[in-house]
């Protein structure tokens, strides 16, 4: 039963998760139709990406701003650090130059003394020269990181300077292929028009008359009445050319002699007629 009810609620959860992808989609498609079906709409995105580099621009360029302010300021340390172990060296070597003086004099008292300054000016000058040592470092990589953040600042001021002839470049390649589509279909309508006018039509019914002919004739060669009037024809042909023939041989016979005797038939040994 338990199984059951995890199968039925993760059915359920899947099938919402799926019908919100889908309408997250379906509204995404819109969105891009919006801005890919128009010159306003491409207007709207290259206005609205611009906006948004031009956001980004300055918050990097405000971060820069204040990273160079604690460079700047670490410098200024770095620099008073150094005018000031520069100070404390010079007064060290007075206090080395005193303590020499005075011991050669055997001055004890005033020997305690001016080492005591040389170990004060020594100790100030080991910490300024440690600070100063934590300073170039922090300055040497923050400068690092300065440079790569300034070459993205430029590259992102690059492409927003960028950003008017992108539009203007987008807009005409979509004028242009939309003036490309619509003189296709132009063609096309002209075309079927062609195709569909008075003259086509003529053309047409032609080639349907010059079929129906050549049918026509073919029926007429095929006629029953055409072959009988053809054997008549050469019935009449063979008849007369049988008349003519018997008429010539009867005048043959007038022309010949009455005592001709007709020819006695020749008999064989049996007195039979020969075949």
């Amino acid at each position: 039963m338990s199984d059951e009810k995890v199968g039925i609620f993760r059915a359920i959860f899947r099938y919402f998760r799926y019908w919100n992808w889908r309408k997250a989609r379906y509204i995404l498609d819109a969105a891009d139709e919006q801005f890919t079906g128009s010159v306003d709409g491409i207007k709207a995105a290259f206005d609205m990406q611009q906006d948004k580099m031009v956001s980004q621009f300055r918050g990097l360029r405000d971060a820069i701003a204040q990273v160079e302010t604690v460079l700047e300021e670490k410098r200024s340390n770095l620099e008073d650090l150094n005018r000031e172990e520069d100070d404390l060296i010079s007064k060290r070597e007075g206090a080395l130059n005193l303590a020499e003086a005075a011991q050669a004099k055997g001055d004890t008292a005033g020997y305690e003394k001016h080492a005591a300054a040389f170990e004060r000016f020594q100790v100030r000058i080991e910490e300024i020269e440690g600070r100063q040592a934590r300073l170039e470092a922090e300055i040497g990589e923050t400068g690092k990181v300065m440079d790569r953040y300034m070459m993205q600042l430029q590259d992102l001021q690059s492409e927003i300077e960028k950003m008017p002839t992108q539009k203007a470049e987008a807009i005409a390649d979509f004028i242009s292929a939309k003036q490309i589509i619509e003189l296709n279909d132009r063609l096309h309508g002209l075309e079927t028009s062609v195709d569909r006018g008075p003259i086509s039509a003529v053309m047409k019914a032609n080639r349907e008359l010059t079929a129906k002919a050549r049918i026509s004739d073919k029926l007429a060669g095929a006629d029953i009445r055409v072959q009988d009037k053809e054997y008549e024809k050469a019935g009449r042909v063979s008849t007369a050319r049988s008349k003519m023939e018997e008429m010539l041989a009867a005048r043959k016979a007038e022309k010949a002699p009455a005592t001709t005797e007709a020819p006695v038939q020749e008999k064989s040994s049996d007195d039979r007629p020969k075949i």
